[in-house]
Order: C-alpha cells, then sequence, then structure tokens
C-alpha cells in the first residue's frame, strides 16, 4: 500500500514538472489522430499532376508525336483548300457530334425526330430532345471560339450548364472536409470548382512552359477530372467534352473536319478499358494513363488520315460538276450506300445537290432506294463502266492498250 502511494505521488510530480511536455504529447497525438482519421492537405489524394515528371517518352510514342505534329502542321493547308465549304463542313461536325453524345448518353429520341432536330432545328418536345438541341448550341460554342476557348472553371460550368439548360441544374459539386486540430471536430465546406482552379494552374502551367508534350497533359487532366467528381451530376460526360475542348483548344483542327465524338464511339469500349486502367493507383499520384494516352494519340492519327483522303476526293472532284460528284462518290462507296455515307465523302455538297443527283440516277435506272425515308440504303444497278462514263477512271494497262491501237 505504501509502495503505491509512494509510486502516485512520483508520477504526479513529473507529470507537473514536466506539464509542457506533456501538452506537446498531448497536441502530438491528436495531431496524428486527426491525420489518419481525417485527413489533412498533406494527406490527400494526389492527382495526376502532382507527378507529371514521372512520364516517359517510348520510341513508339516518339515516332507516333512526330507523325501527329507533321499532321498538324499543315492544319493552314487544309483549311485554304476547303475554305470555300468550311461553313458547311462545320455544321456537318457540329451535328454529327451531337448525334454521337446522344448515343453515348443514350438519349431516348426516335430516329425521325433526332434528324428533325439536327438538320430542322425542330422545336424539342421531351427532356432527352432539349438535351439533344443544347448539345448542337454547345458544339457551335467550342467551334466559333476555337483555339480562343479560355481554360477557366467559369468556362467549363458555363458548358454544363448550356447542355442540360431547360432539364436540370448543373453545379460544382461542395465536400465537408473534417478537422480535428484540437479536442473538438471542425467542419469546413469547400467548393470543388476551388480544386478546379488548382488544377487548371497546374495543367496551364505544364502547357506554358512545356514541361510535358499537350497530348500527355490534355490525357492527366481528363483523368483527375473523372476522379476529382466536379459536378452535381453527369460528371463523366462532362469530362469527355472537356477533353474535346482541350484537344480543340491546341489547335488540333481535325475536329473541323472530322467528329471526335463520332471516332470516340466507334472505339467507345476500347477507351473504356484504357480509362479504367488509367484510375489505378490514381489516389497515390501514380495513374498508368500510357494506354489512354497511345488511345488518343491513335485516334487523331487515324483523324488526320482521313482529312487526307477527305482534300484528295476534294481535289479531284472540284474538276468535274457538283452533281457528277455524287456519281464519283457512289462509286468509291460500293453496291450499297446512304445518303449519309455520300456526305461523308463530299461534305461540301448540299443535301439538296446529293438529292437531286439520286433522283437523276434514278430516273436513268442507274440507281434504286431500298426502302422509305431519308435513312433508306440505296442499290446501284449498274457496274462501274455504264455508270459514270464521264468519270472513268483509267489504268495503265487502257493507256498501254490504246497506244497499240
Amino acid at each position: 500500500m505504501r509502495s503505491f502511494f509512494y509510486q502516485s505521488i512520483t508520477l504526479s510530480y513529473i507529470k507537473n514538472k514536466h506539464k509542457k511536455i506533456n501538452l506537446i504529447i498531448d497536441n502530438c497525438i491528436h495531431f496524428c489522430y486527426n491525420e489518419y482519421v481525417y485527413g489533412s492537405d498533406k494527406m490527400e489524394s494526389k492527382n495526376c499532376f502532382s507527378n507529371i515528371d514521372r512520364l516517359t517518352y517510348p520510341n513508339a510514342l516518339v515516332i507516333a508525336l512526330t507523325k501527329l505534329y507533321q499532321f498538324k502542321g499543315k492544319d493552314f493547308y487544309y483549311e485554304d483548300v476547303l475554305k470555300n465549304y468550311m461553313d458547311a463542313i462545320i455544321k456537318n461536325t457540329i451535328e454529327k457530334d451531337a448525334l454521337y453524345v446522344s448515343k453515348i448518353i443514350k438519349l431516348n429520341i426516335s430516329e425521325s425526330r433526332t434528324r428533325l432536330i439536327l438538320k430542322k432545328n425542330s422545336e424539342p418536345k421531351t427532356n432527352d430532345e432539349k438535351i439533344l438541341a443544347n448539345l448542337k448550341n454547345v458544339f457551335k460554342i467550342i467551334q466559333d471560339k476555337g483555339t480562343d476557348f479560355e481554360v477557366t472553371s467559369n468556362e467549363f460550368l458555363h458548358l454544363g450548364i448550356t447542355l442540360y439548360k431547360g432539364v436540370e441544374n448543373i453545379s460544382y459539386n461542395v465536400e465537408t472536409k473534417t478537422t480535428r486540430p484540437h479536442l473538438l471536430e471542425e467542419k469546413t465546406k469547400i467548393s470543388k470548382r476551388e480544386v478546379l482552379d488548382a488544377e487548371i494552374k497546374e495543367f496551364n502551367a505544364a502547357i506554358k512552359n512545356k514541361n510535358v508534350e499537350p497530348t500527355q497533359a490534355i490525357t492527366n487532366l481528363y483523368v483527375d477530372l473523372l476522379h476529382l467528381n466536379l459536378f452535381n451530376d453527369h460528371n463523366q460526360i462532362l469530362s469527355l467534352i472537356i477533353l474535346y475542348c482541350l484537344l480543340v483548344k491546341e489547335r488540333f483542327n481535325l475536329f473541323k473536319y472530322i467528329s471526335f465524338f463520332e471516332e470516340y464511339y466507334k472505339k467507345i469500349e476500347q477507351f473504356r478499358a484504357s480509362t479504367i486502367s488509367a484510375g489505378f493507383n490514381w489516389e497515390t499520384g501514380y495513374s498508368q494513363t500510357a494506354l489512354l494516352n497511345k488511345d488518343i494519340i491513335d485516334m487523331l492519327l487515324e483523324g488526320y488520315g482521313k482529312v487526307e483522303q477527305m482534300i484528295a476526293n476534294f481535289n479531284f472532284d472540284k474538276k468535274i460538276k457538283k452533281i457528277d460528284n455524287v456519281e464519283s462518290a457512289i462509286l468509291k462507296l460500293g453496291e450499297v450506300f446512304t445518303r449519309e455515307q455520300i456526305k461523308q465523302v463530299c461534305p461540301q455538297l448540299s443535301d439538296s445537290t446529293i438529292n437531286r443527283a439520286l433522283a437523276r440516277l434514278k430516273d436513268e435506272n442507274k440507281v434504286r432506294p431500298n426502302g422509305t425515308g431519308r435513312s433508306a440504303s440505296w442499290v446501284r444497278l449498274v457496274p462501274d463502266e455504264l455508270f459514270s462514263p464521264k468519270t472513268k477512271q483509267m489504268n495503265i494497262f487502257d493507256i498501254l492498250g490504246s497506244e497499240d491501237k
């Protein structure tokens, strides 16, 4: 009993004598507990840009980027060749972007109503139809601004508000952060707009200082946007539209001529897989974004290849009459084709020109419709040599044969 009494006196003496030490220990315990349970600025999830310097450039990537920037350097040439038709081409691209986004987000709209809204600006009747009409406005904004598009949280929010105008309100999420600086918990509300502003600051610095190749920076920012859960709803499609904006901002002008979202939709499962892969280890700041970046670069290269083909077709077709362009397009498309395919081959032609050409060919018994309506396919009834003698393509054997005669 006496031993226990003296131990208590001794502990009381030590505690009073070292009061400051005890206070420091208590604070350390609370700080560590707070770090472990509630998190702090140093313990929060890192983003892709926190370790952007880790990115490497293997030989295959360097070769692909070299090809990509060779194409990009020809942007002024493409625009000069097609300058008289740019308005029609961009209008067609906007309509396609809206159409394929409607497929990505699975809007419930019939094909006839989709065409009326996109082509004729028909008044939308349902919420899904309102979103489709709004999509046209969103892509018109992006095409009009082009490289002048400002990478800011306000601009991104404006796109979201425009897309869902008349349907629902889009805003930035607000998260509640709990800390325990002392004994009591403290809760503070932080808007995800502030998180995005910090992210954009890092992105702009990386682009300005040329610390990282632009497609790499865009890929990493896109992965961050997906995981930061910035918006109160529709975070995935808004992040994808922002990805498209950033590519346009960086002067990848191929998306004036071809639809970004059509190309994305064609390989949507591949993109989904690489996007999921890019999310691994995101919380630690070591996301594996290489595969997703490769998919984006491959899509850009394939897109530029289609632009090159478009220019080649245009240079050939401008030598013949507009209505004959339709005949040459049909020859390239095969036995069965649609109006939409003709429009893809000859985007400079109006719908009325295509319709007149098809009506004339039908009267000449060279083609016939397979079905009814604008979406009906058409069938070519005569072989190549009888279809369009004026645009017959000769080969070297024809030339040699004529010389022998």
